[in-house]
């Protein structure tokens, strides 16, 4: 058996590997267009900081490892162009010797990933104007830092990677500002849950604008101007853009692989394609929303991982299942933790569910326990049944792992009475008695109709 796997990251070596752990006689090849493989992406923002120190650091398998050790034949500079799936025939381009080539497969994987999102905006693309999507983003971002020690900073777009991108450059002695078109910071969250955010963004002095869009970059005196909508100049001397991803489908395409209504490449649960013998995974894929039960598109490398295991299990013979997500998250804001799972307003609004929410605050450990902080915990529920849509967290400690509870109750599809009744751990140090998650289901309770 000849299997490809397009894509050398998370997806594609999760199933790169789990193809060899299946069938050890298979021949398997991944192709890279880049010269990175199997680096951590979410760590690039630390890297950037310097909290990271090398580069190195973010890689978790070497070239060498898979190759030699695991008998992965992984290939770099080699870009997929196009395949033809009644012949199984891939063609590719070998970008160091600049010569195109037929490769012939038995089961294809799409793993080839999602790219950062850049604008048709004047000035957009100016060599100051940064991106961070891949390991060598975030070199190029670091080596300008060191190298032009530059002051004042921009960042635009305030969700996950450009809120964590705002730590990163005050962490460097850089004086940021942040530009967000919707309303509100963190646009997946609750408006009143994202506020708690914008206002530790102010405790650090990062001026913050909200509803307004970057309409305009000019270079004028070696400096940046970014002109706003709302007609407000900035200055700057480097713009981070960090205003959202798409899934990179061109390849999978080529073949007659058909795209979901996100975008994305539709899937089945086994991570199989409307083609046979060709699957997708990771950031180019959809997944299914557990709560709701339809597609969904959600780059996280948790779900990357577990696609690409999903999918090199089924190339290889086996027979798993990717049962889907409740895009559960977590994001830190200088002093702040921020997680999420399942639903939010916008859902609740869109679906129009007959749902409430509730929203406590907390202690993280024992009231007379020192350093005890407070903790926000926001629950949506249907109100007929009781049972969990989503939930918000924002606090200094403890909020990672508690949303992960919450996770755990929305895949089982929990009520927020048997949320209330879970016996969860007590020590002063860790936690109350009546923990965080067990005070807001309590308080949902007594809104749902018995």
């Amino acid at each position: 058996m000849k299997i490809v796997i397009i894509g050398a990251n998370a997806a594609g070596l999760s199933a790169a590997s789990k193809a060899r752990r299946n069938n050890p006689q298979a021949e398997i090849i991944v192709l890279e267009q880049s010269g990175d493989i199997s680096y951590g992406a979410c760590g690039l923002p630390y890297f950037v900081s310097g909290v990271i120190k090398k580069a190195e650091t973010l890689i978790a398998v070497s070239l060498e490892e898979f190759r030699e050790k695991r008998n992965i034949d992984v290939r770099l500079f080699q870009k997929a162009r196009s395949f033809n799936a009644r012949q199984k025939t891939i063609e590719v381009e070998n970008l160091s010797e600049k010569k195109v080539y037929q490769l012939v497969y038995d089961r294809l994987i799409i793993s080839t990933g999602a790219s950062a999102v850049r604008p048709p905006v004047k000035g957009f693309d100016h060599p100051r104007v940064f991106v961070l999507r891949t390991l060598q983003d975030g070199i190029h971002i670091r080596s300008f830092i060191e190298k032009e020690k530059p002051q004042r900073a921009v960042v635009i777009g305030g969700g996950y990677i450009g809120l964590e991108m705002v730590e990163a450059l005050h962490h460097r002695g850089i004086q940021v500002s942040l530009v967000e078109m919707q309303t509100q910071v963190m646009p997946n969250m609750d408006a009143d849950m994202a506020e708690l955010l914008e206002d530790e963004l102010k405790e650090h002095q990062v001026q913050t604008y909200t509803g307004t869009a970057v309409t305009e970059i000019r270079e004028i005196e070696n400096k940046l101007h970014l002109y706003l909508s709302e007609g407000r100049t900035l200055q700057a001397d480097m713009v981070v853009m960090s205003v959202g991803i798409k899934p990179n489908t061109e390849f999978a395409q080529s073949g007659g692989v058909q795209l979901g209504k996100t975008g994305a490449i539709e899937v089945d649960e086994r991570m199989q394609t409307n083609l046979r013998h060709v699957y997708a995974a990771g950031d180019c894929a959809e997944s299914r929303c557990r709560v709701i039960n339809k597609a969904t598109w959600v780059a996280l490398g948790t779900t990357a991982n577990k696609q690409g295991r999903v999918a090199g299990d089924n190339a290889s013979g086996g027979r798993s299942r990717f049962l889907g997500i409740t895009s559960t998250s977590a994001v830190k804001v200088f002093d702040l933790e921020a997680g999420m799972s399942g639903l939010s307003s916008r859902h609740i609004e869109k679906y129009k569910w007959d749902a409430k929410s509730v929203t406590i605050k907390a202690g993280s450990r024992a009231g007379y326990y020192p350093g005890s902080q407070k903790i926000t915990v926001k629950l949506w529920f249907n109100v007929t049944d009781g049972k969990l849509l989503g939930a918000q967290m924002i606090g200094k400690e403890g909020v990672s792992k508690r949303i992960d509870v919450l996770a755990t109750a929305l895949v089982n599809k929990m009520t927020v009475e048997e949320i209330s009744e879970l016996d969860l751990s007590y020590s002063p140090p860790f936690a109350p008695v009546w923990d965080p998650v067990l005070i807001a289901a309590t308080q949902a309770l007594k809104q749902v109709r018995k």
